[in-house]
């Protein structure tokens, strides 16, 4: 990823409401390019309200896209994203269980332990800054309570 990453915003939609106080949990999506090329699609999920106290999830599915390509070329990663008294903090969480997981977009679930301390971990932060900071619809994420 030697390129400047950009963000493309593709989607977003209300995926229901929280068990626990009825307030309504979003999803939004999109891709990162690294130059023409797409390196990951993401999609961040969090519930109105309860950033501070319960957080957010993000999810990455990193590798190949485009022609010739399947999920057989692309692997998803998994964080919480919390606020703590010192500011935002990014944690990497074991992917299995996430949503993004399933479905045809990757063939691979990674866990915590495939990316602390290796390679890709480098990449997993850098797409994180790019996504928080250019998306502005993730802007609620670190309004202060009352606004979110």
């Amino acid at each position: 990823m030697d390129a400047p990453l950009q963000i493309e915003p593709t989607g977003s939609a209300e995926t229901g409401r929280c068990s626990c106080c009825g307030r309504v949990s979003r999803r939004v999506w999109g891709h990162v390019y690294a130059g023409p090329a797409a390196c990951a699609a993401y999609f961040v999920h969090w519930t109105v309200g309860h950033v501070f106290d319960r957080g957010a999830h993000i999810d990455l599915v990193l590798g190949r896209w485009g022609d010739g390509t399947s999920a057989a070329n692309r692997q998803v990663i998994s964080l919480e994203y919390r606020v703590i008294e010192t500011g935002p903090a990014l944690m990497v969480i074991d992917a299995g269980g996430r949503s993004a997981s399933m479905g045809d977009l990757a063939s691979r679930a990674l866990g915590r332990n495939d990316v602390i301390g290796r390679p890709v971990a480098t990449e997993v932060f850098a797409l994180c800054d790019a996504i928080l900071a250019q998306d502005a619809r993730l802007a609620a994420l670190w309004e202060t309570p009352s606004a979110i």
